[in-house]
């Protein structure tokens, strides 16, 4: 005869769960972070590898500063990544980003002023048929930036794989370890067992 599955033991241990509010909320943040661990690269703002797009002159801004930028092409051809690489390491970007505070377009060129401080810029004129298509980009940083002005929120999210992994791999060396030595307290028994208890 089947077994009733309200009468199970997993059944029981996930009814107990879902009374309890504060196990539940942190079964659900444990999968969200799971969740961008493993998507990461997919749902960041910089998807490059380890999320380290230095920007210099925008470093160590408050959370929610926005910064008009101007996509320039690299120098090098970028060689295009899989869906794979991408998810699992990053990947390089097209472009080039220099932060500017304001442009004018001519009908040949683009002049920007290049922001290299407060209150500092420098005139840069760039021919349009060397830009690529909407050059102009606006960028906010939700976290503010580091001293190397990289994404603040793009490295803590990226960071959530190194948590996750040594957590997963501190478990897995103490779940090790017990059963070893459960096992050898089990099987000799006597003062090896008190020993190792």
């Amino acid at each position: 005869m089947p077994m009733d599955k309200r009468s199970t033991f997993f059944y029981t241990i996930w009814k107990r769960l879902r009374r309890n509010a504060g196990a539940m909320a942190g079964l659900v943040f444990i999968g969200v972070c799971i969740f961008l661990g493993i998507f990461c690269y997919l749902v960041i703002p910089d998807a490059t590898p380890n999320a380290d797009r230095q920007i210099v002159e925008i470093g160590a801004r408050k959370p929610g500063f926005r910064q008009l930028f101007l996509k320039l092409d690299k120098q090098r051809k970028v060689q295009r990544a899989s869906l794979i690489t991408r998810l699992l390491f990053g990947a390089e970007e097209d472009f080039t980003f220099l932060p500017i505070s304001a442009y004018q377009t001519t009908q040949d060129s683009m002049i920007v002023s290049k922001y290299v401080d407060e209150g500092i810029n420098e005139r840069q004129v760039y021919a349009i048929n060397q830009l690529p298509p909407a050059p102009i980009t606006s960028k906010k940083f939700w976290l503010g930036t580091d001293k190397f002005g990289r994404d603040i929120l793009s490295r803590l999210v990226v960071g959530i794989r190194v948590s996750l992994a040594v957590g997963l791999i501190t478990v897995l060396i103490s779940l090790s370890i017990g059963i070893v030595l459960g096992a050898v307290a089990g099987y000799f028994g006597g003062r090896i067992d008190d020993g190792i208890m």
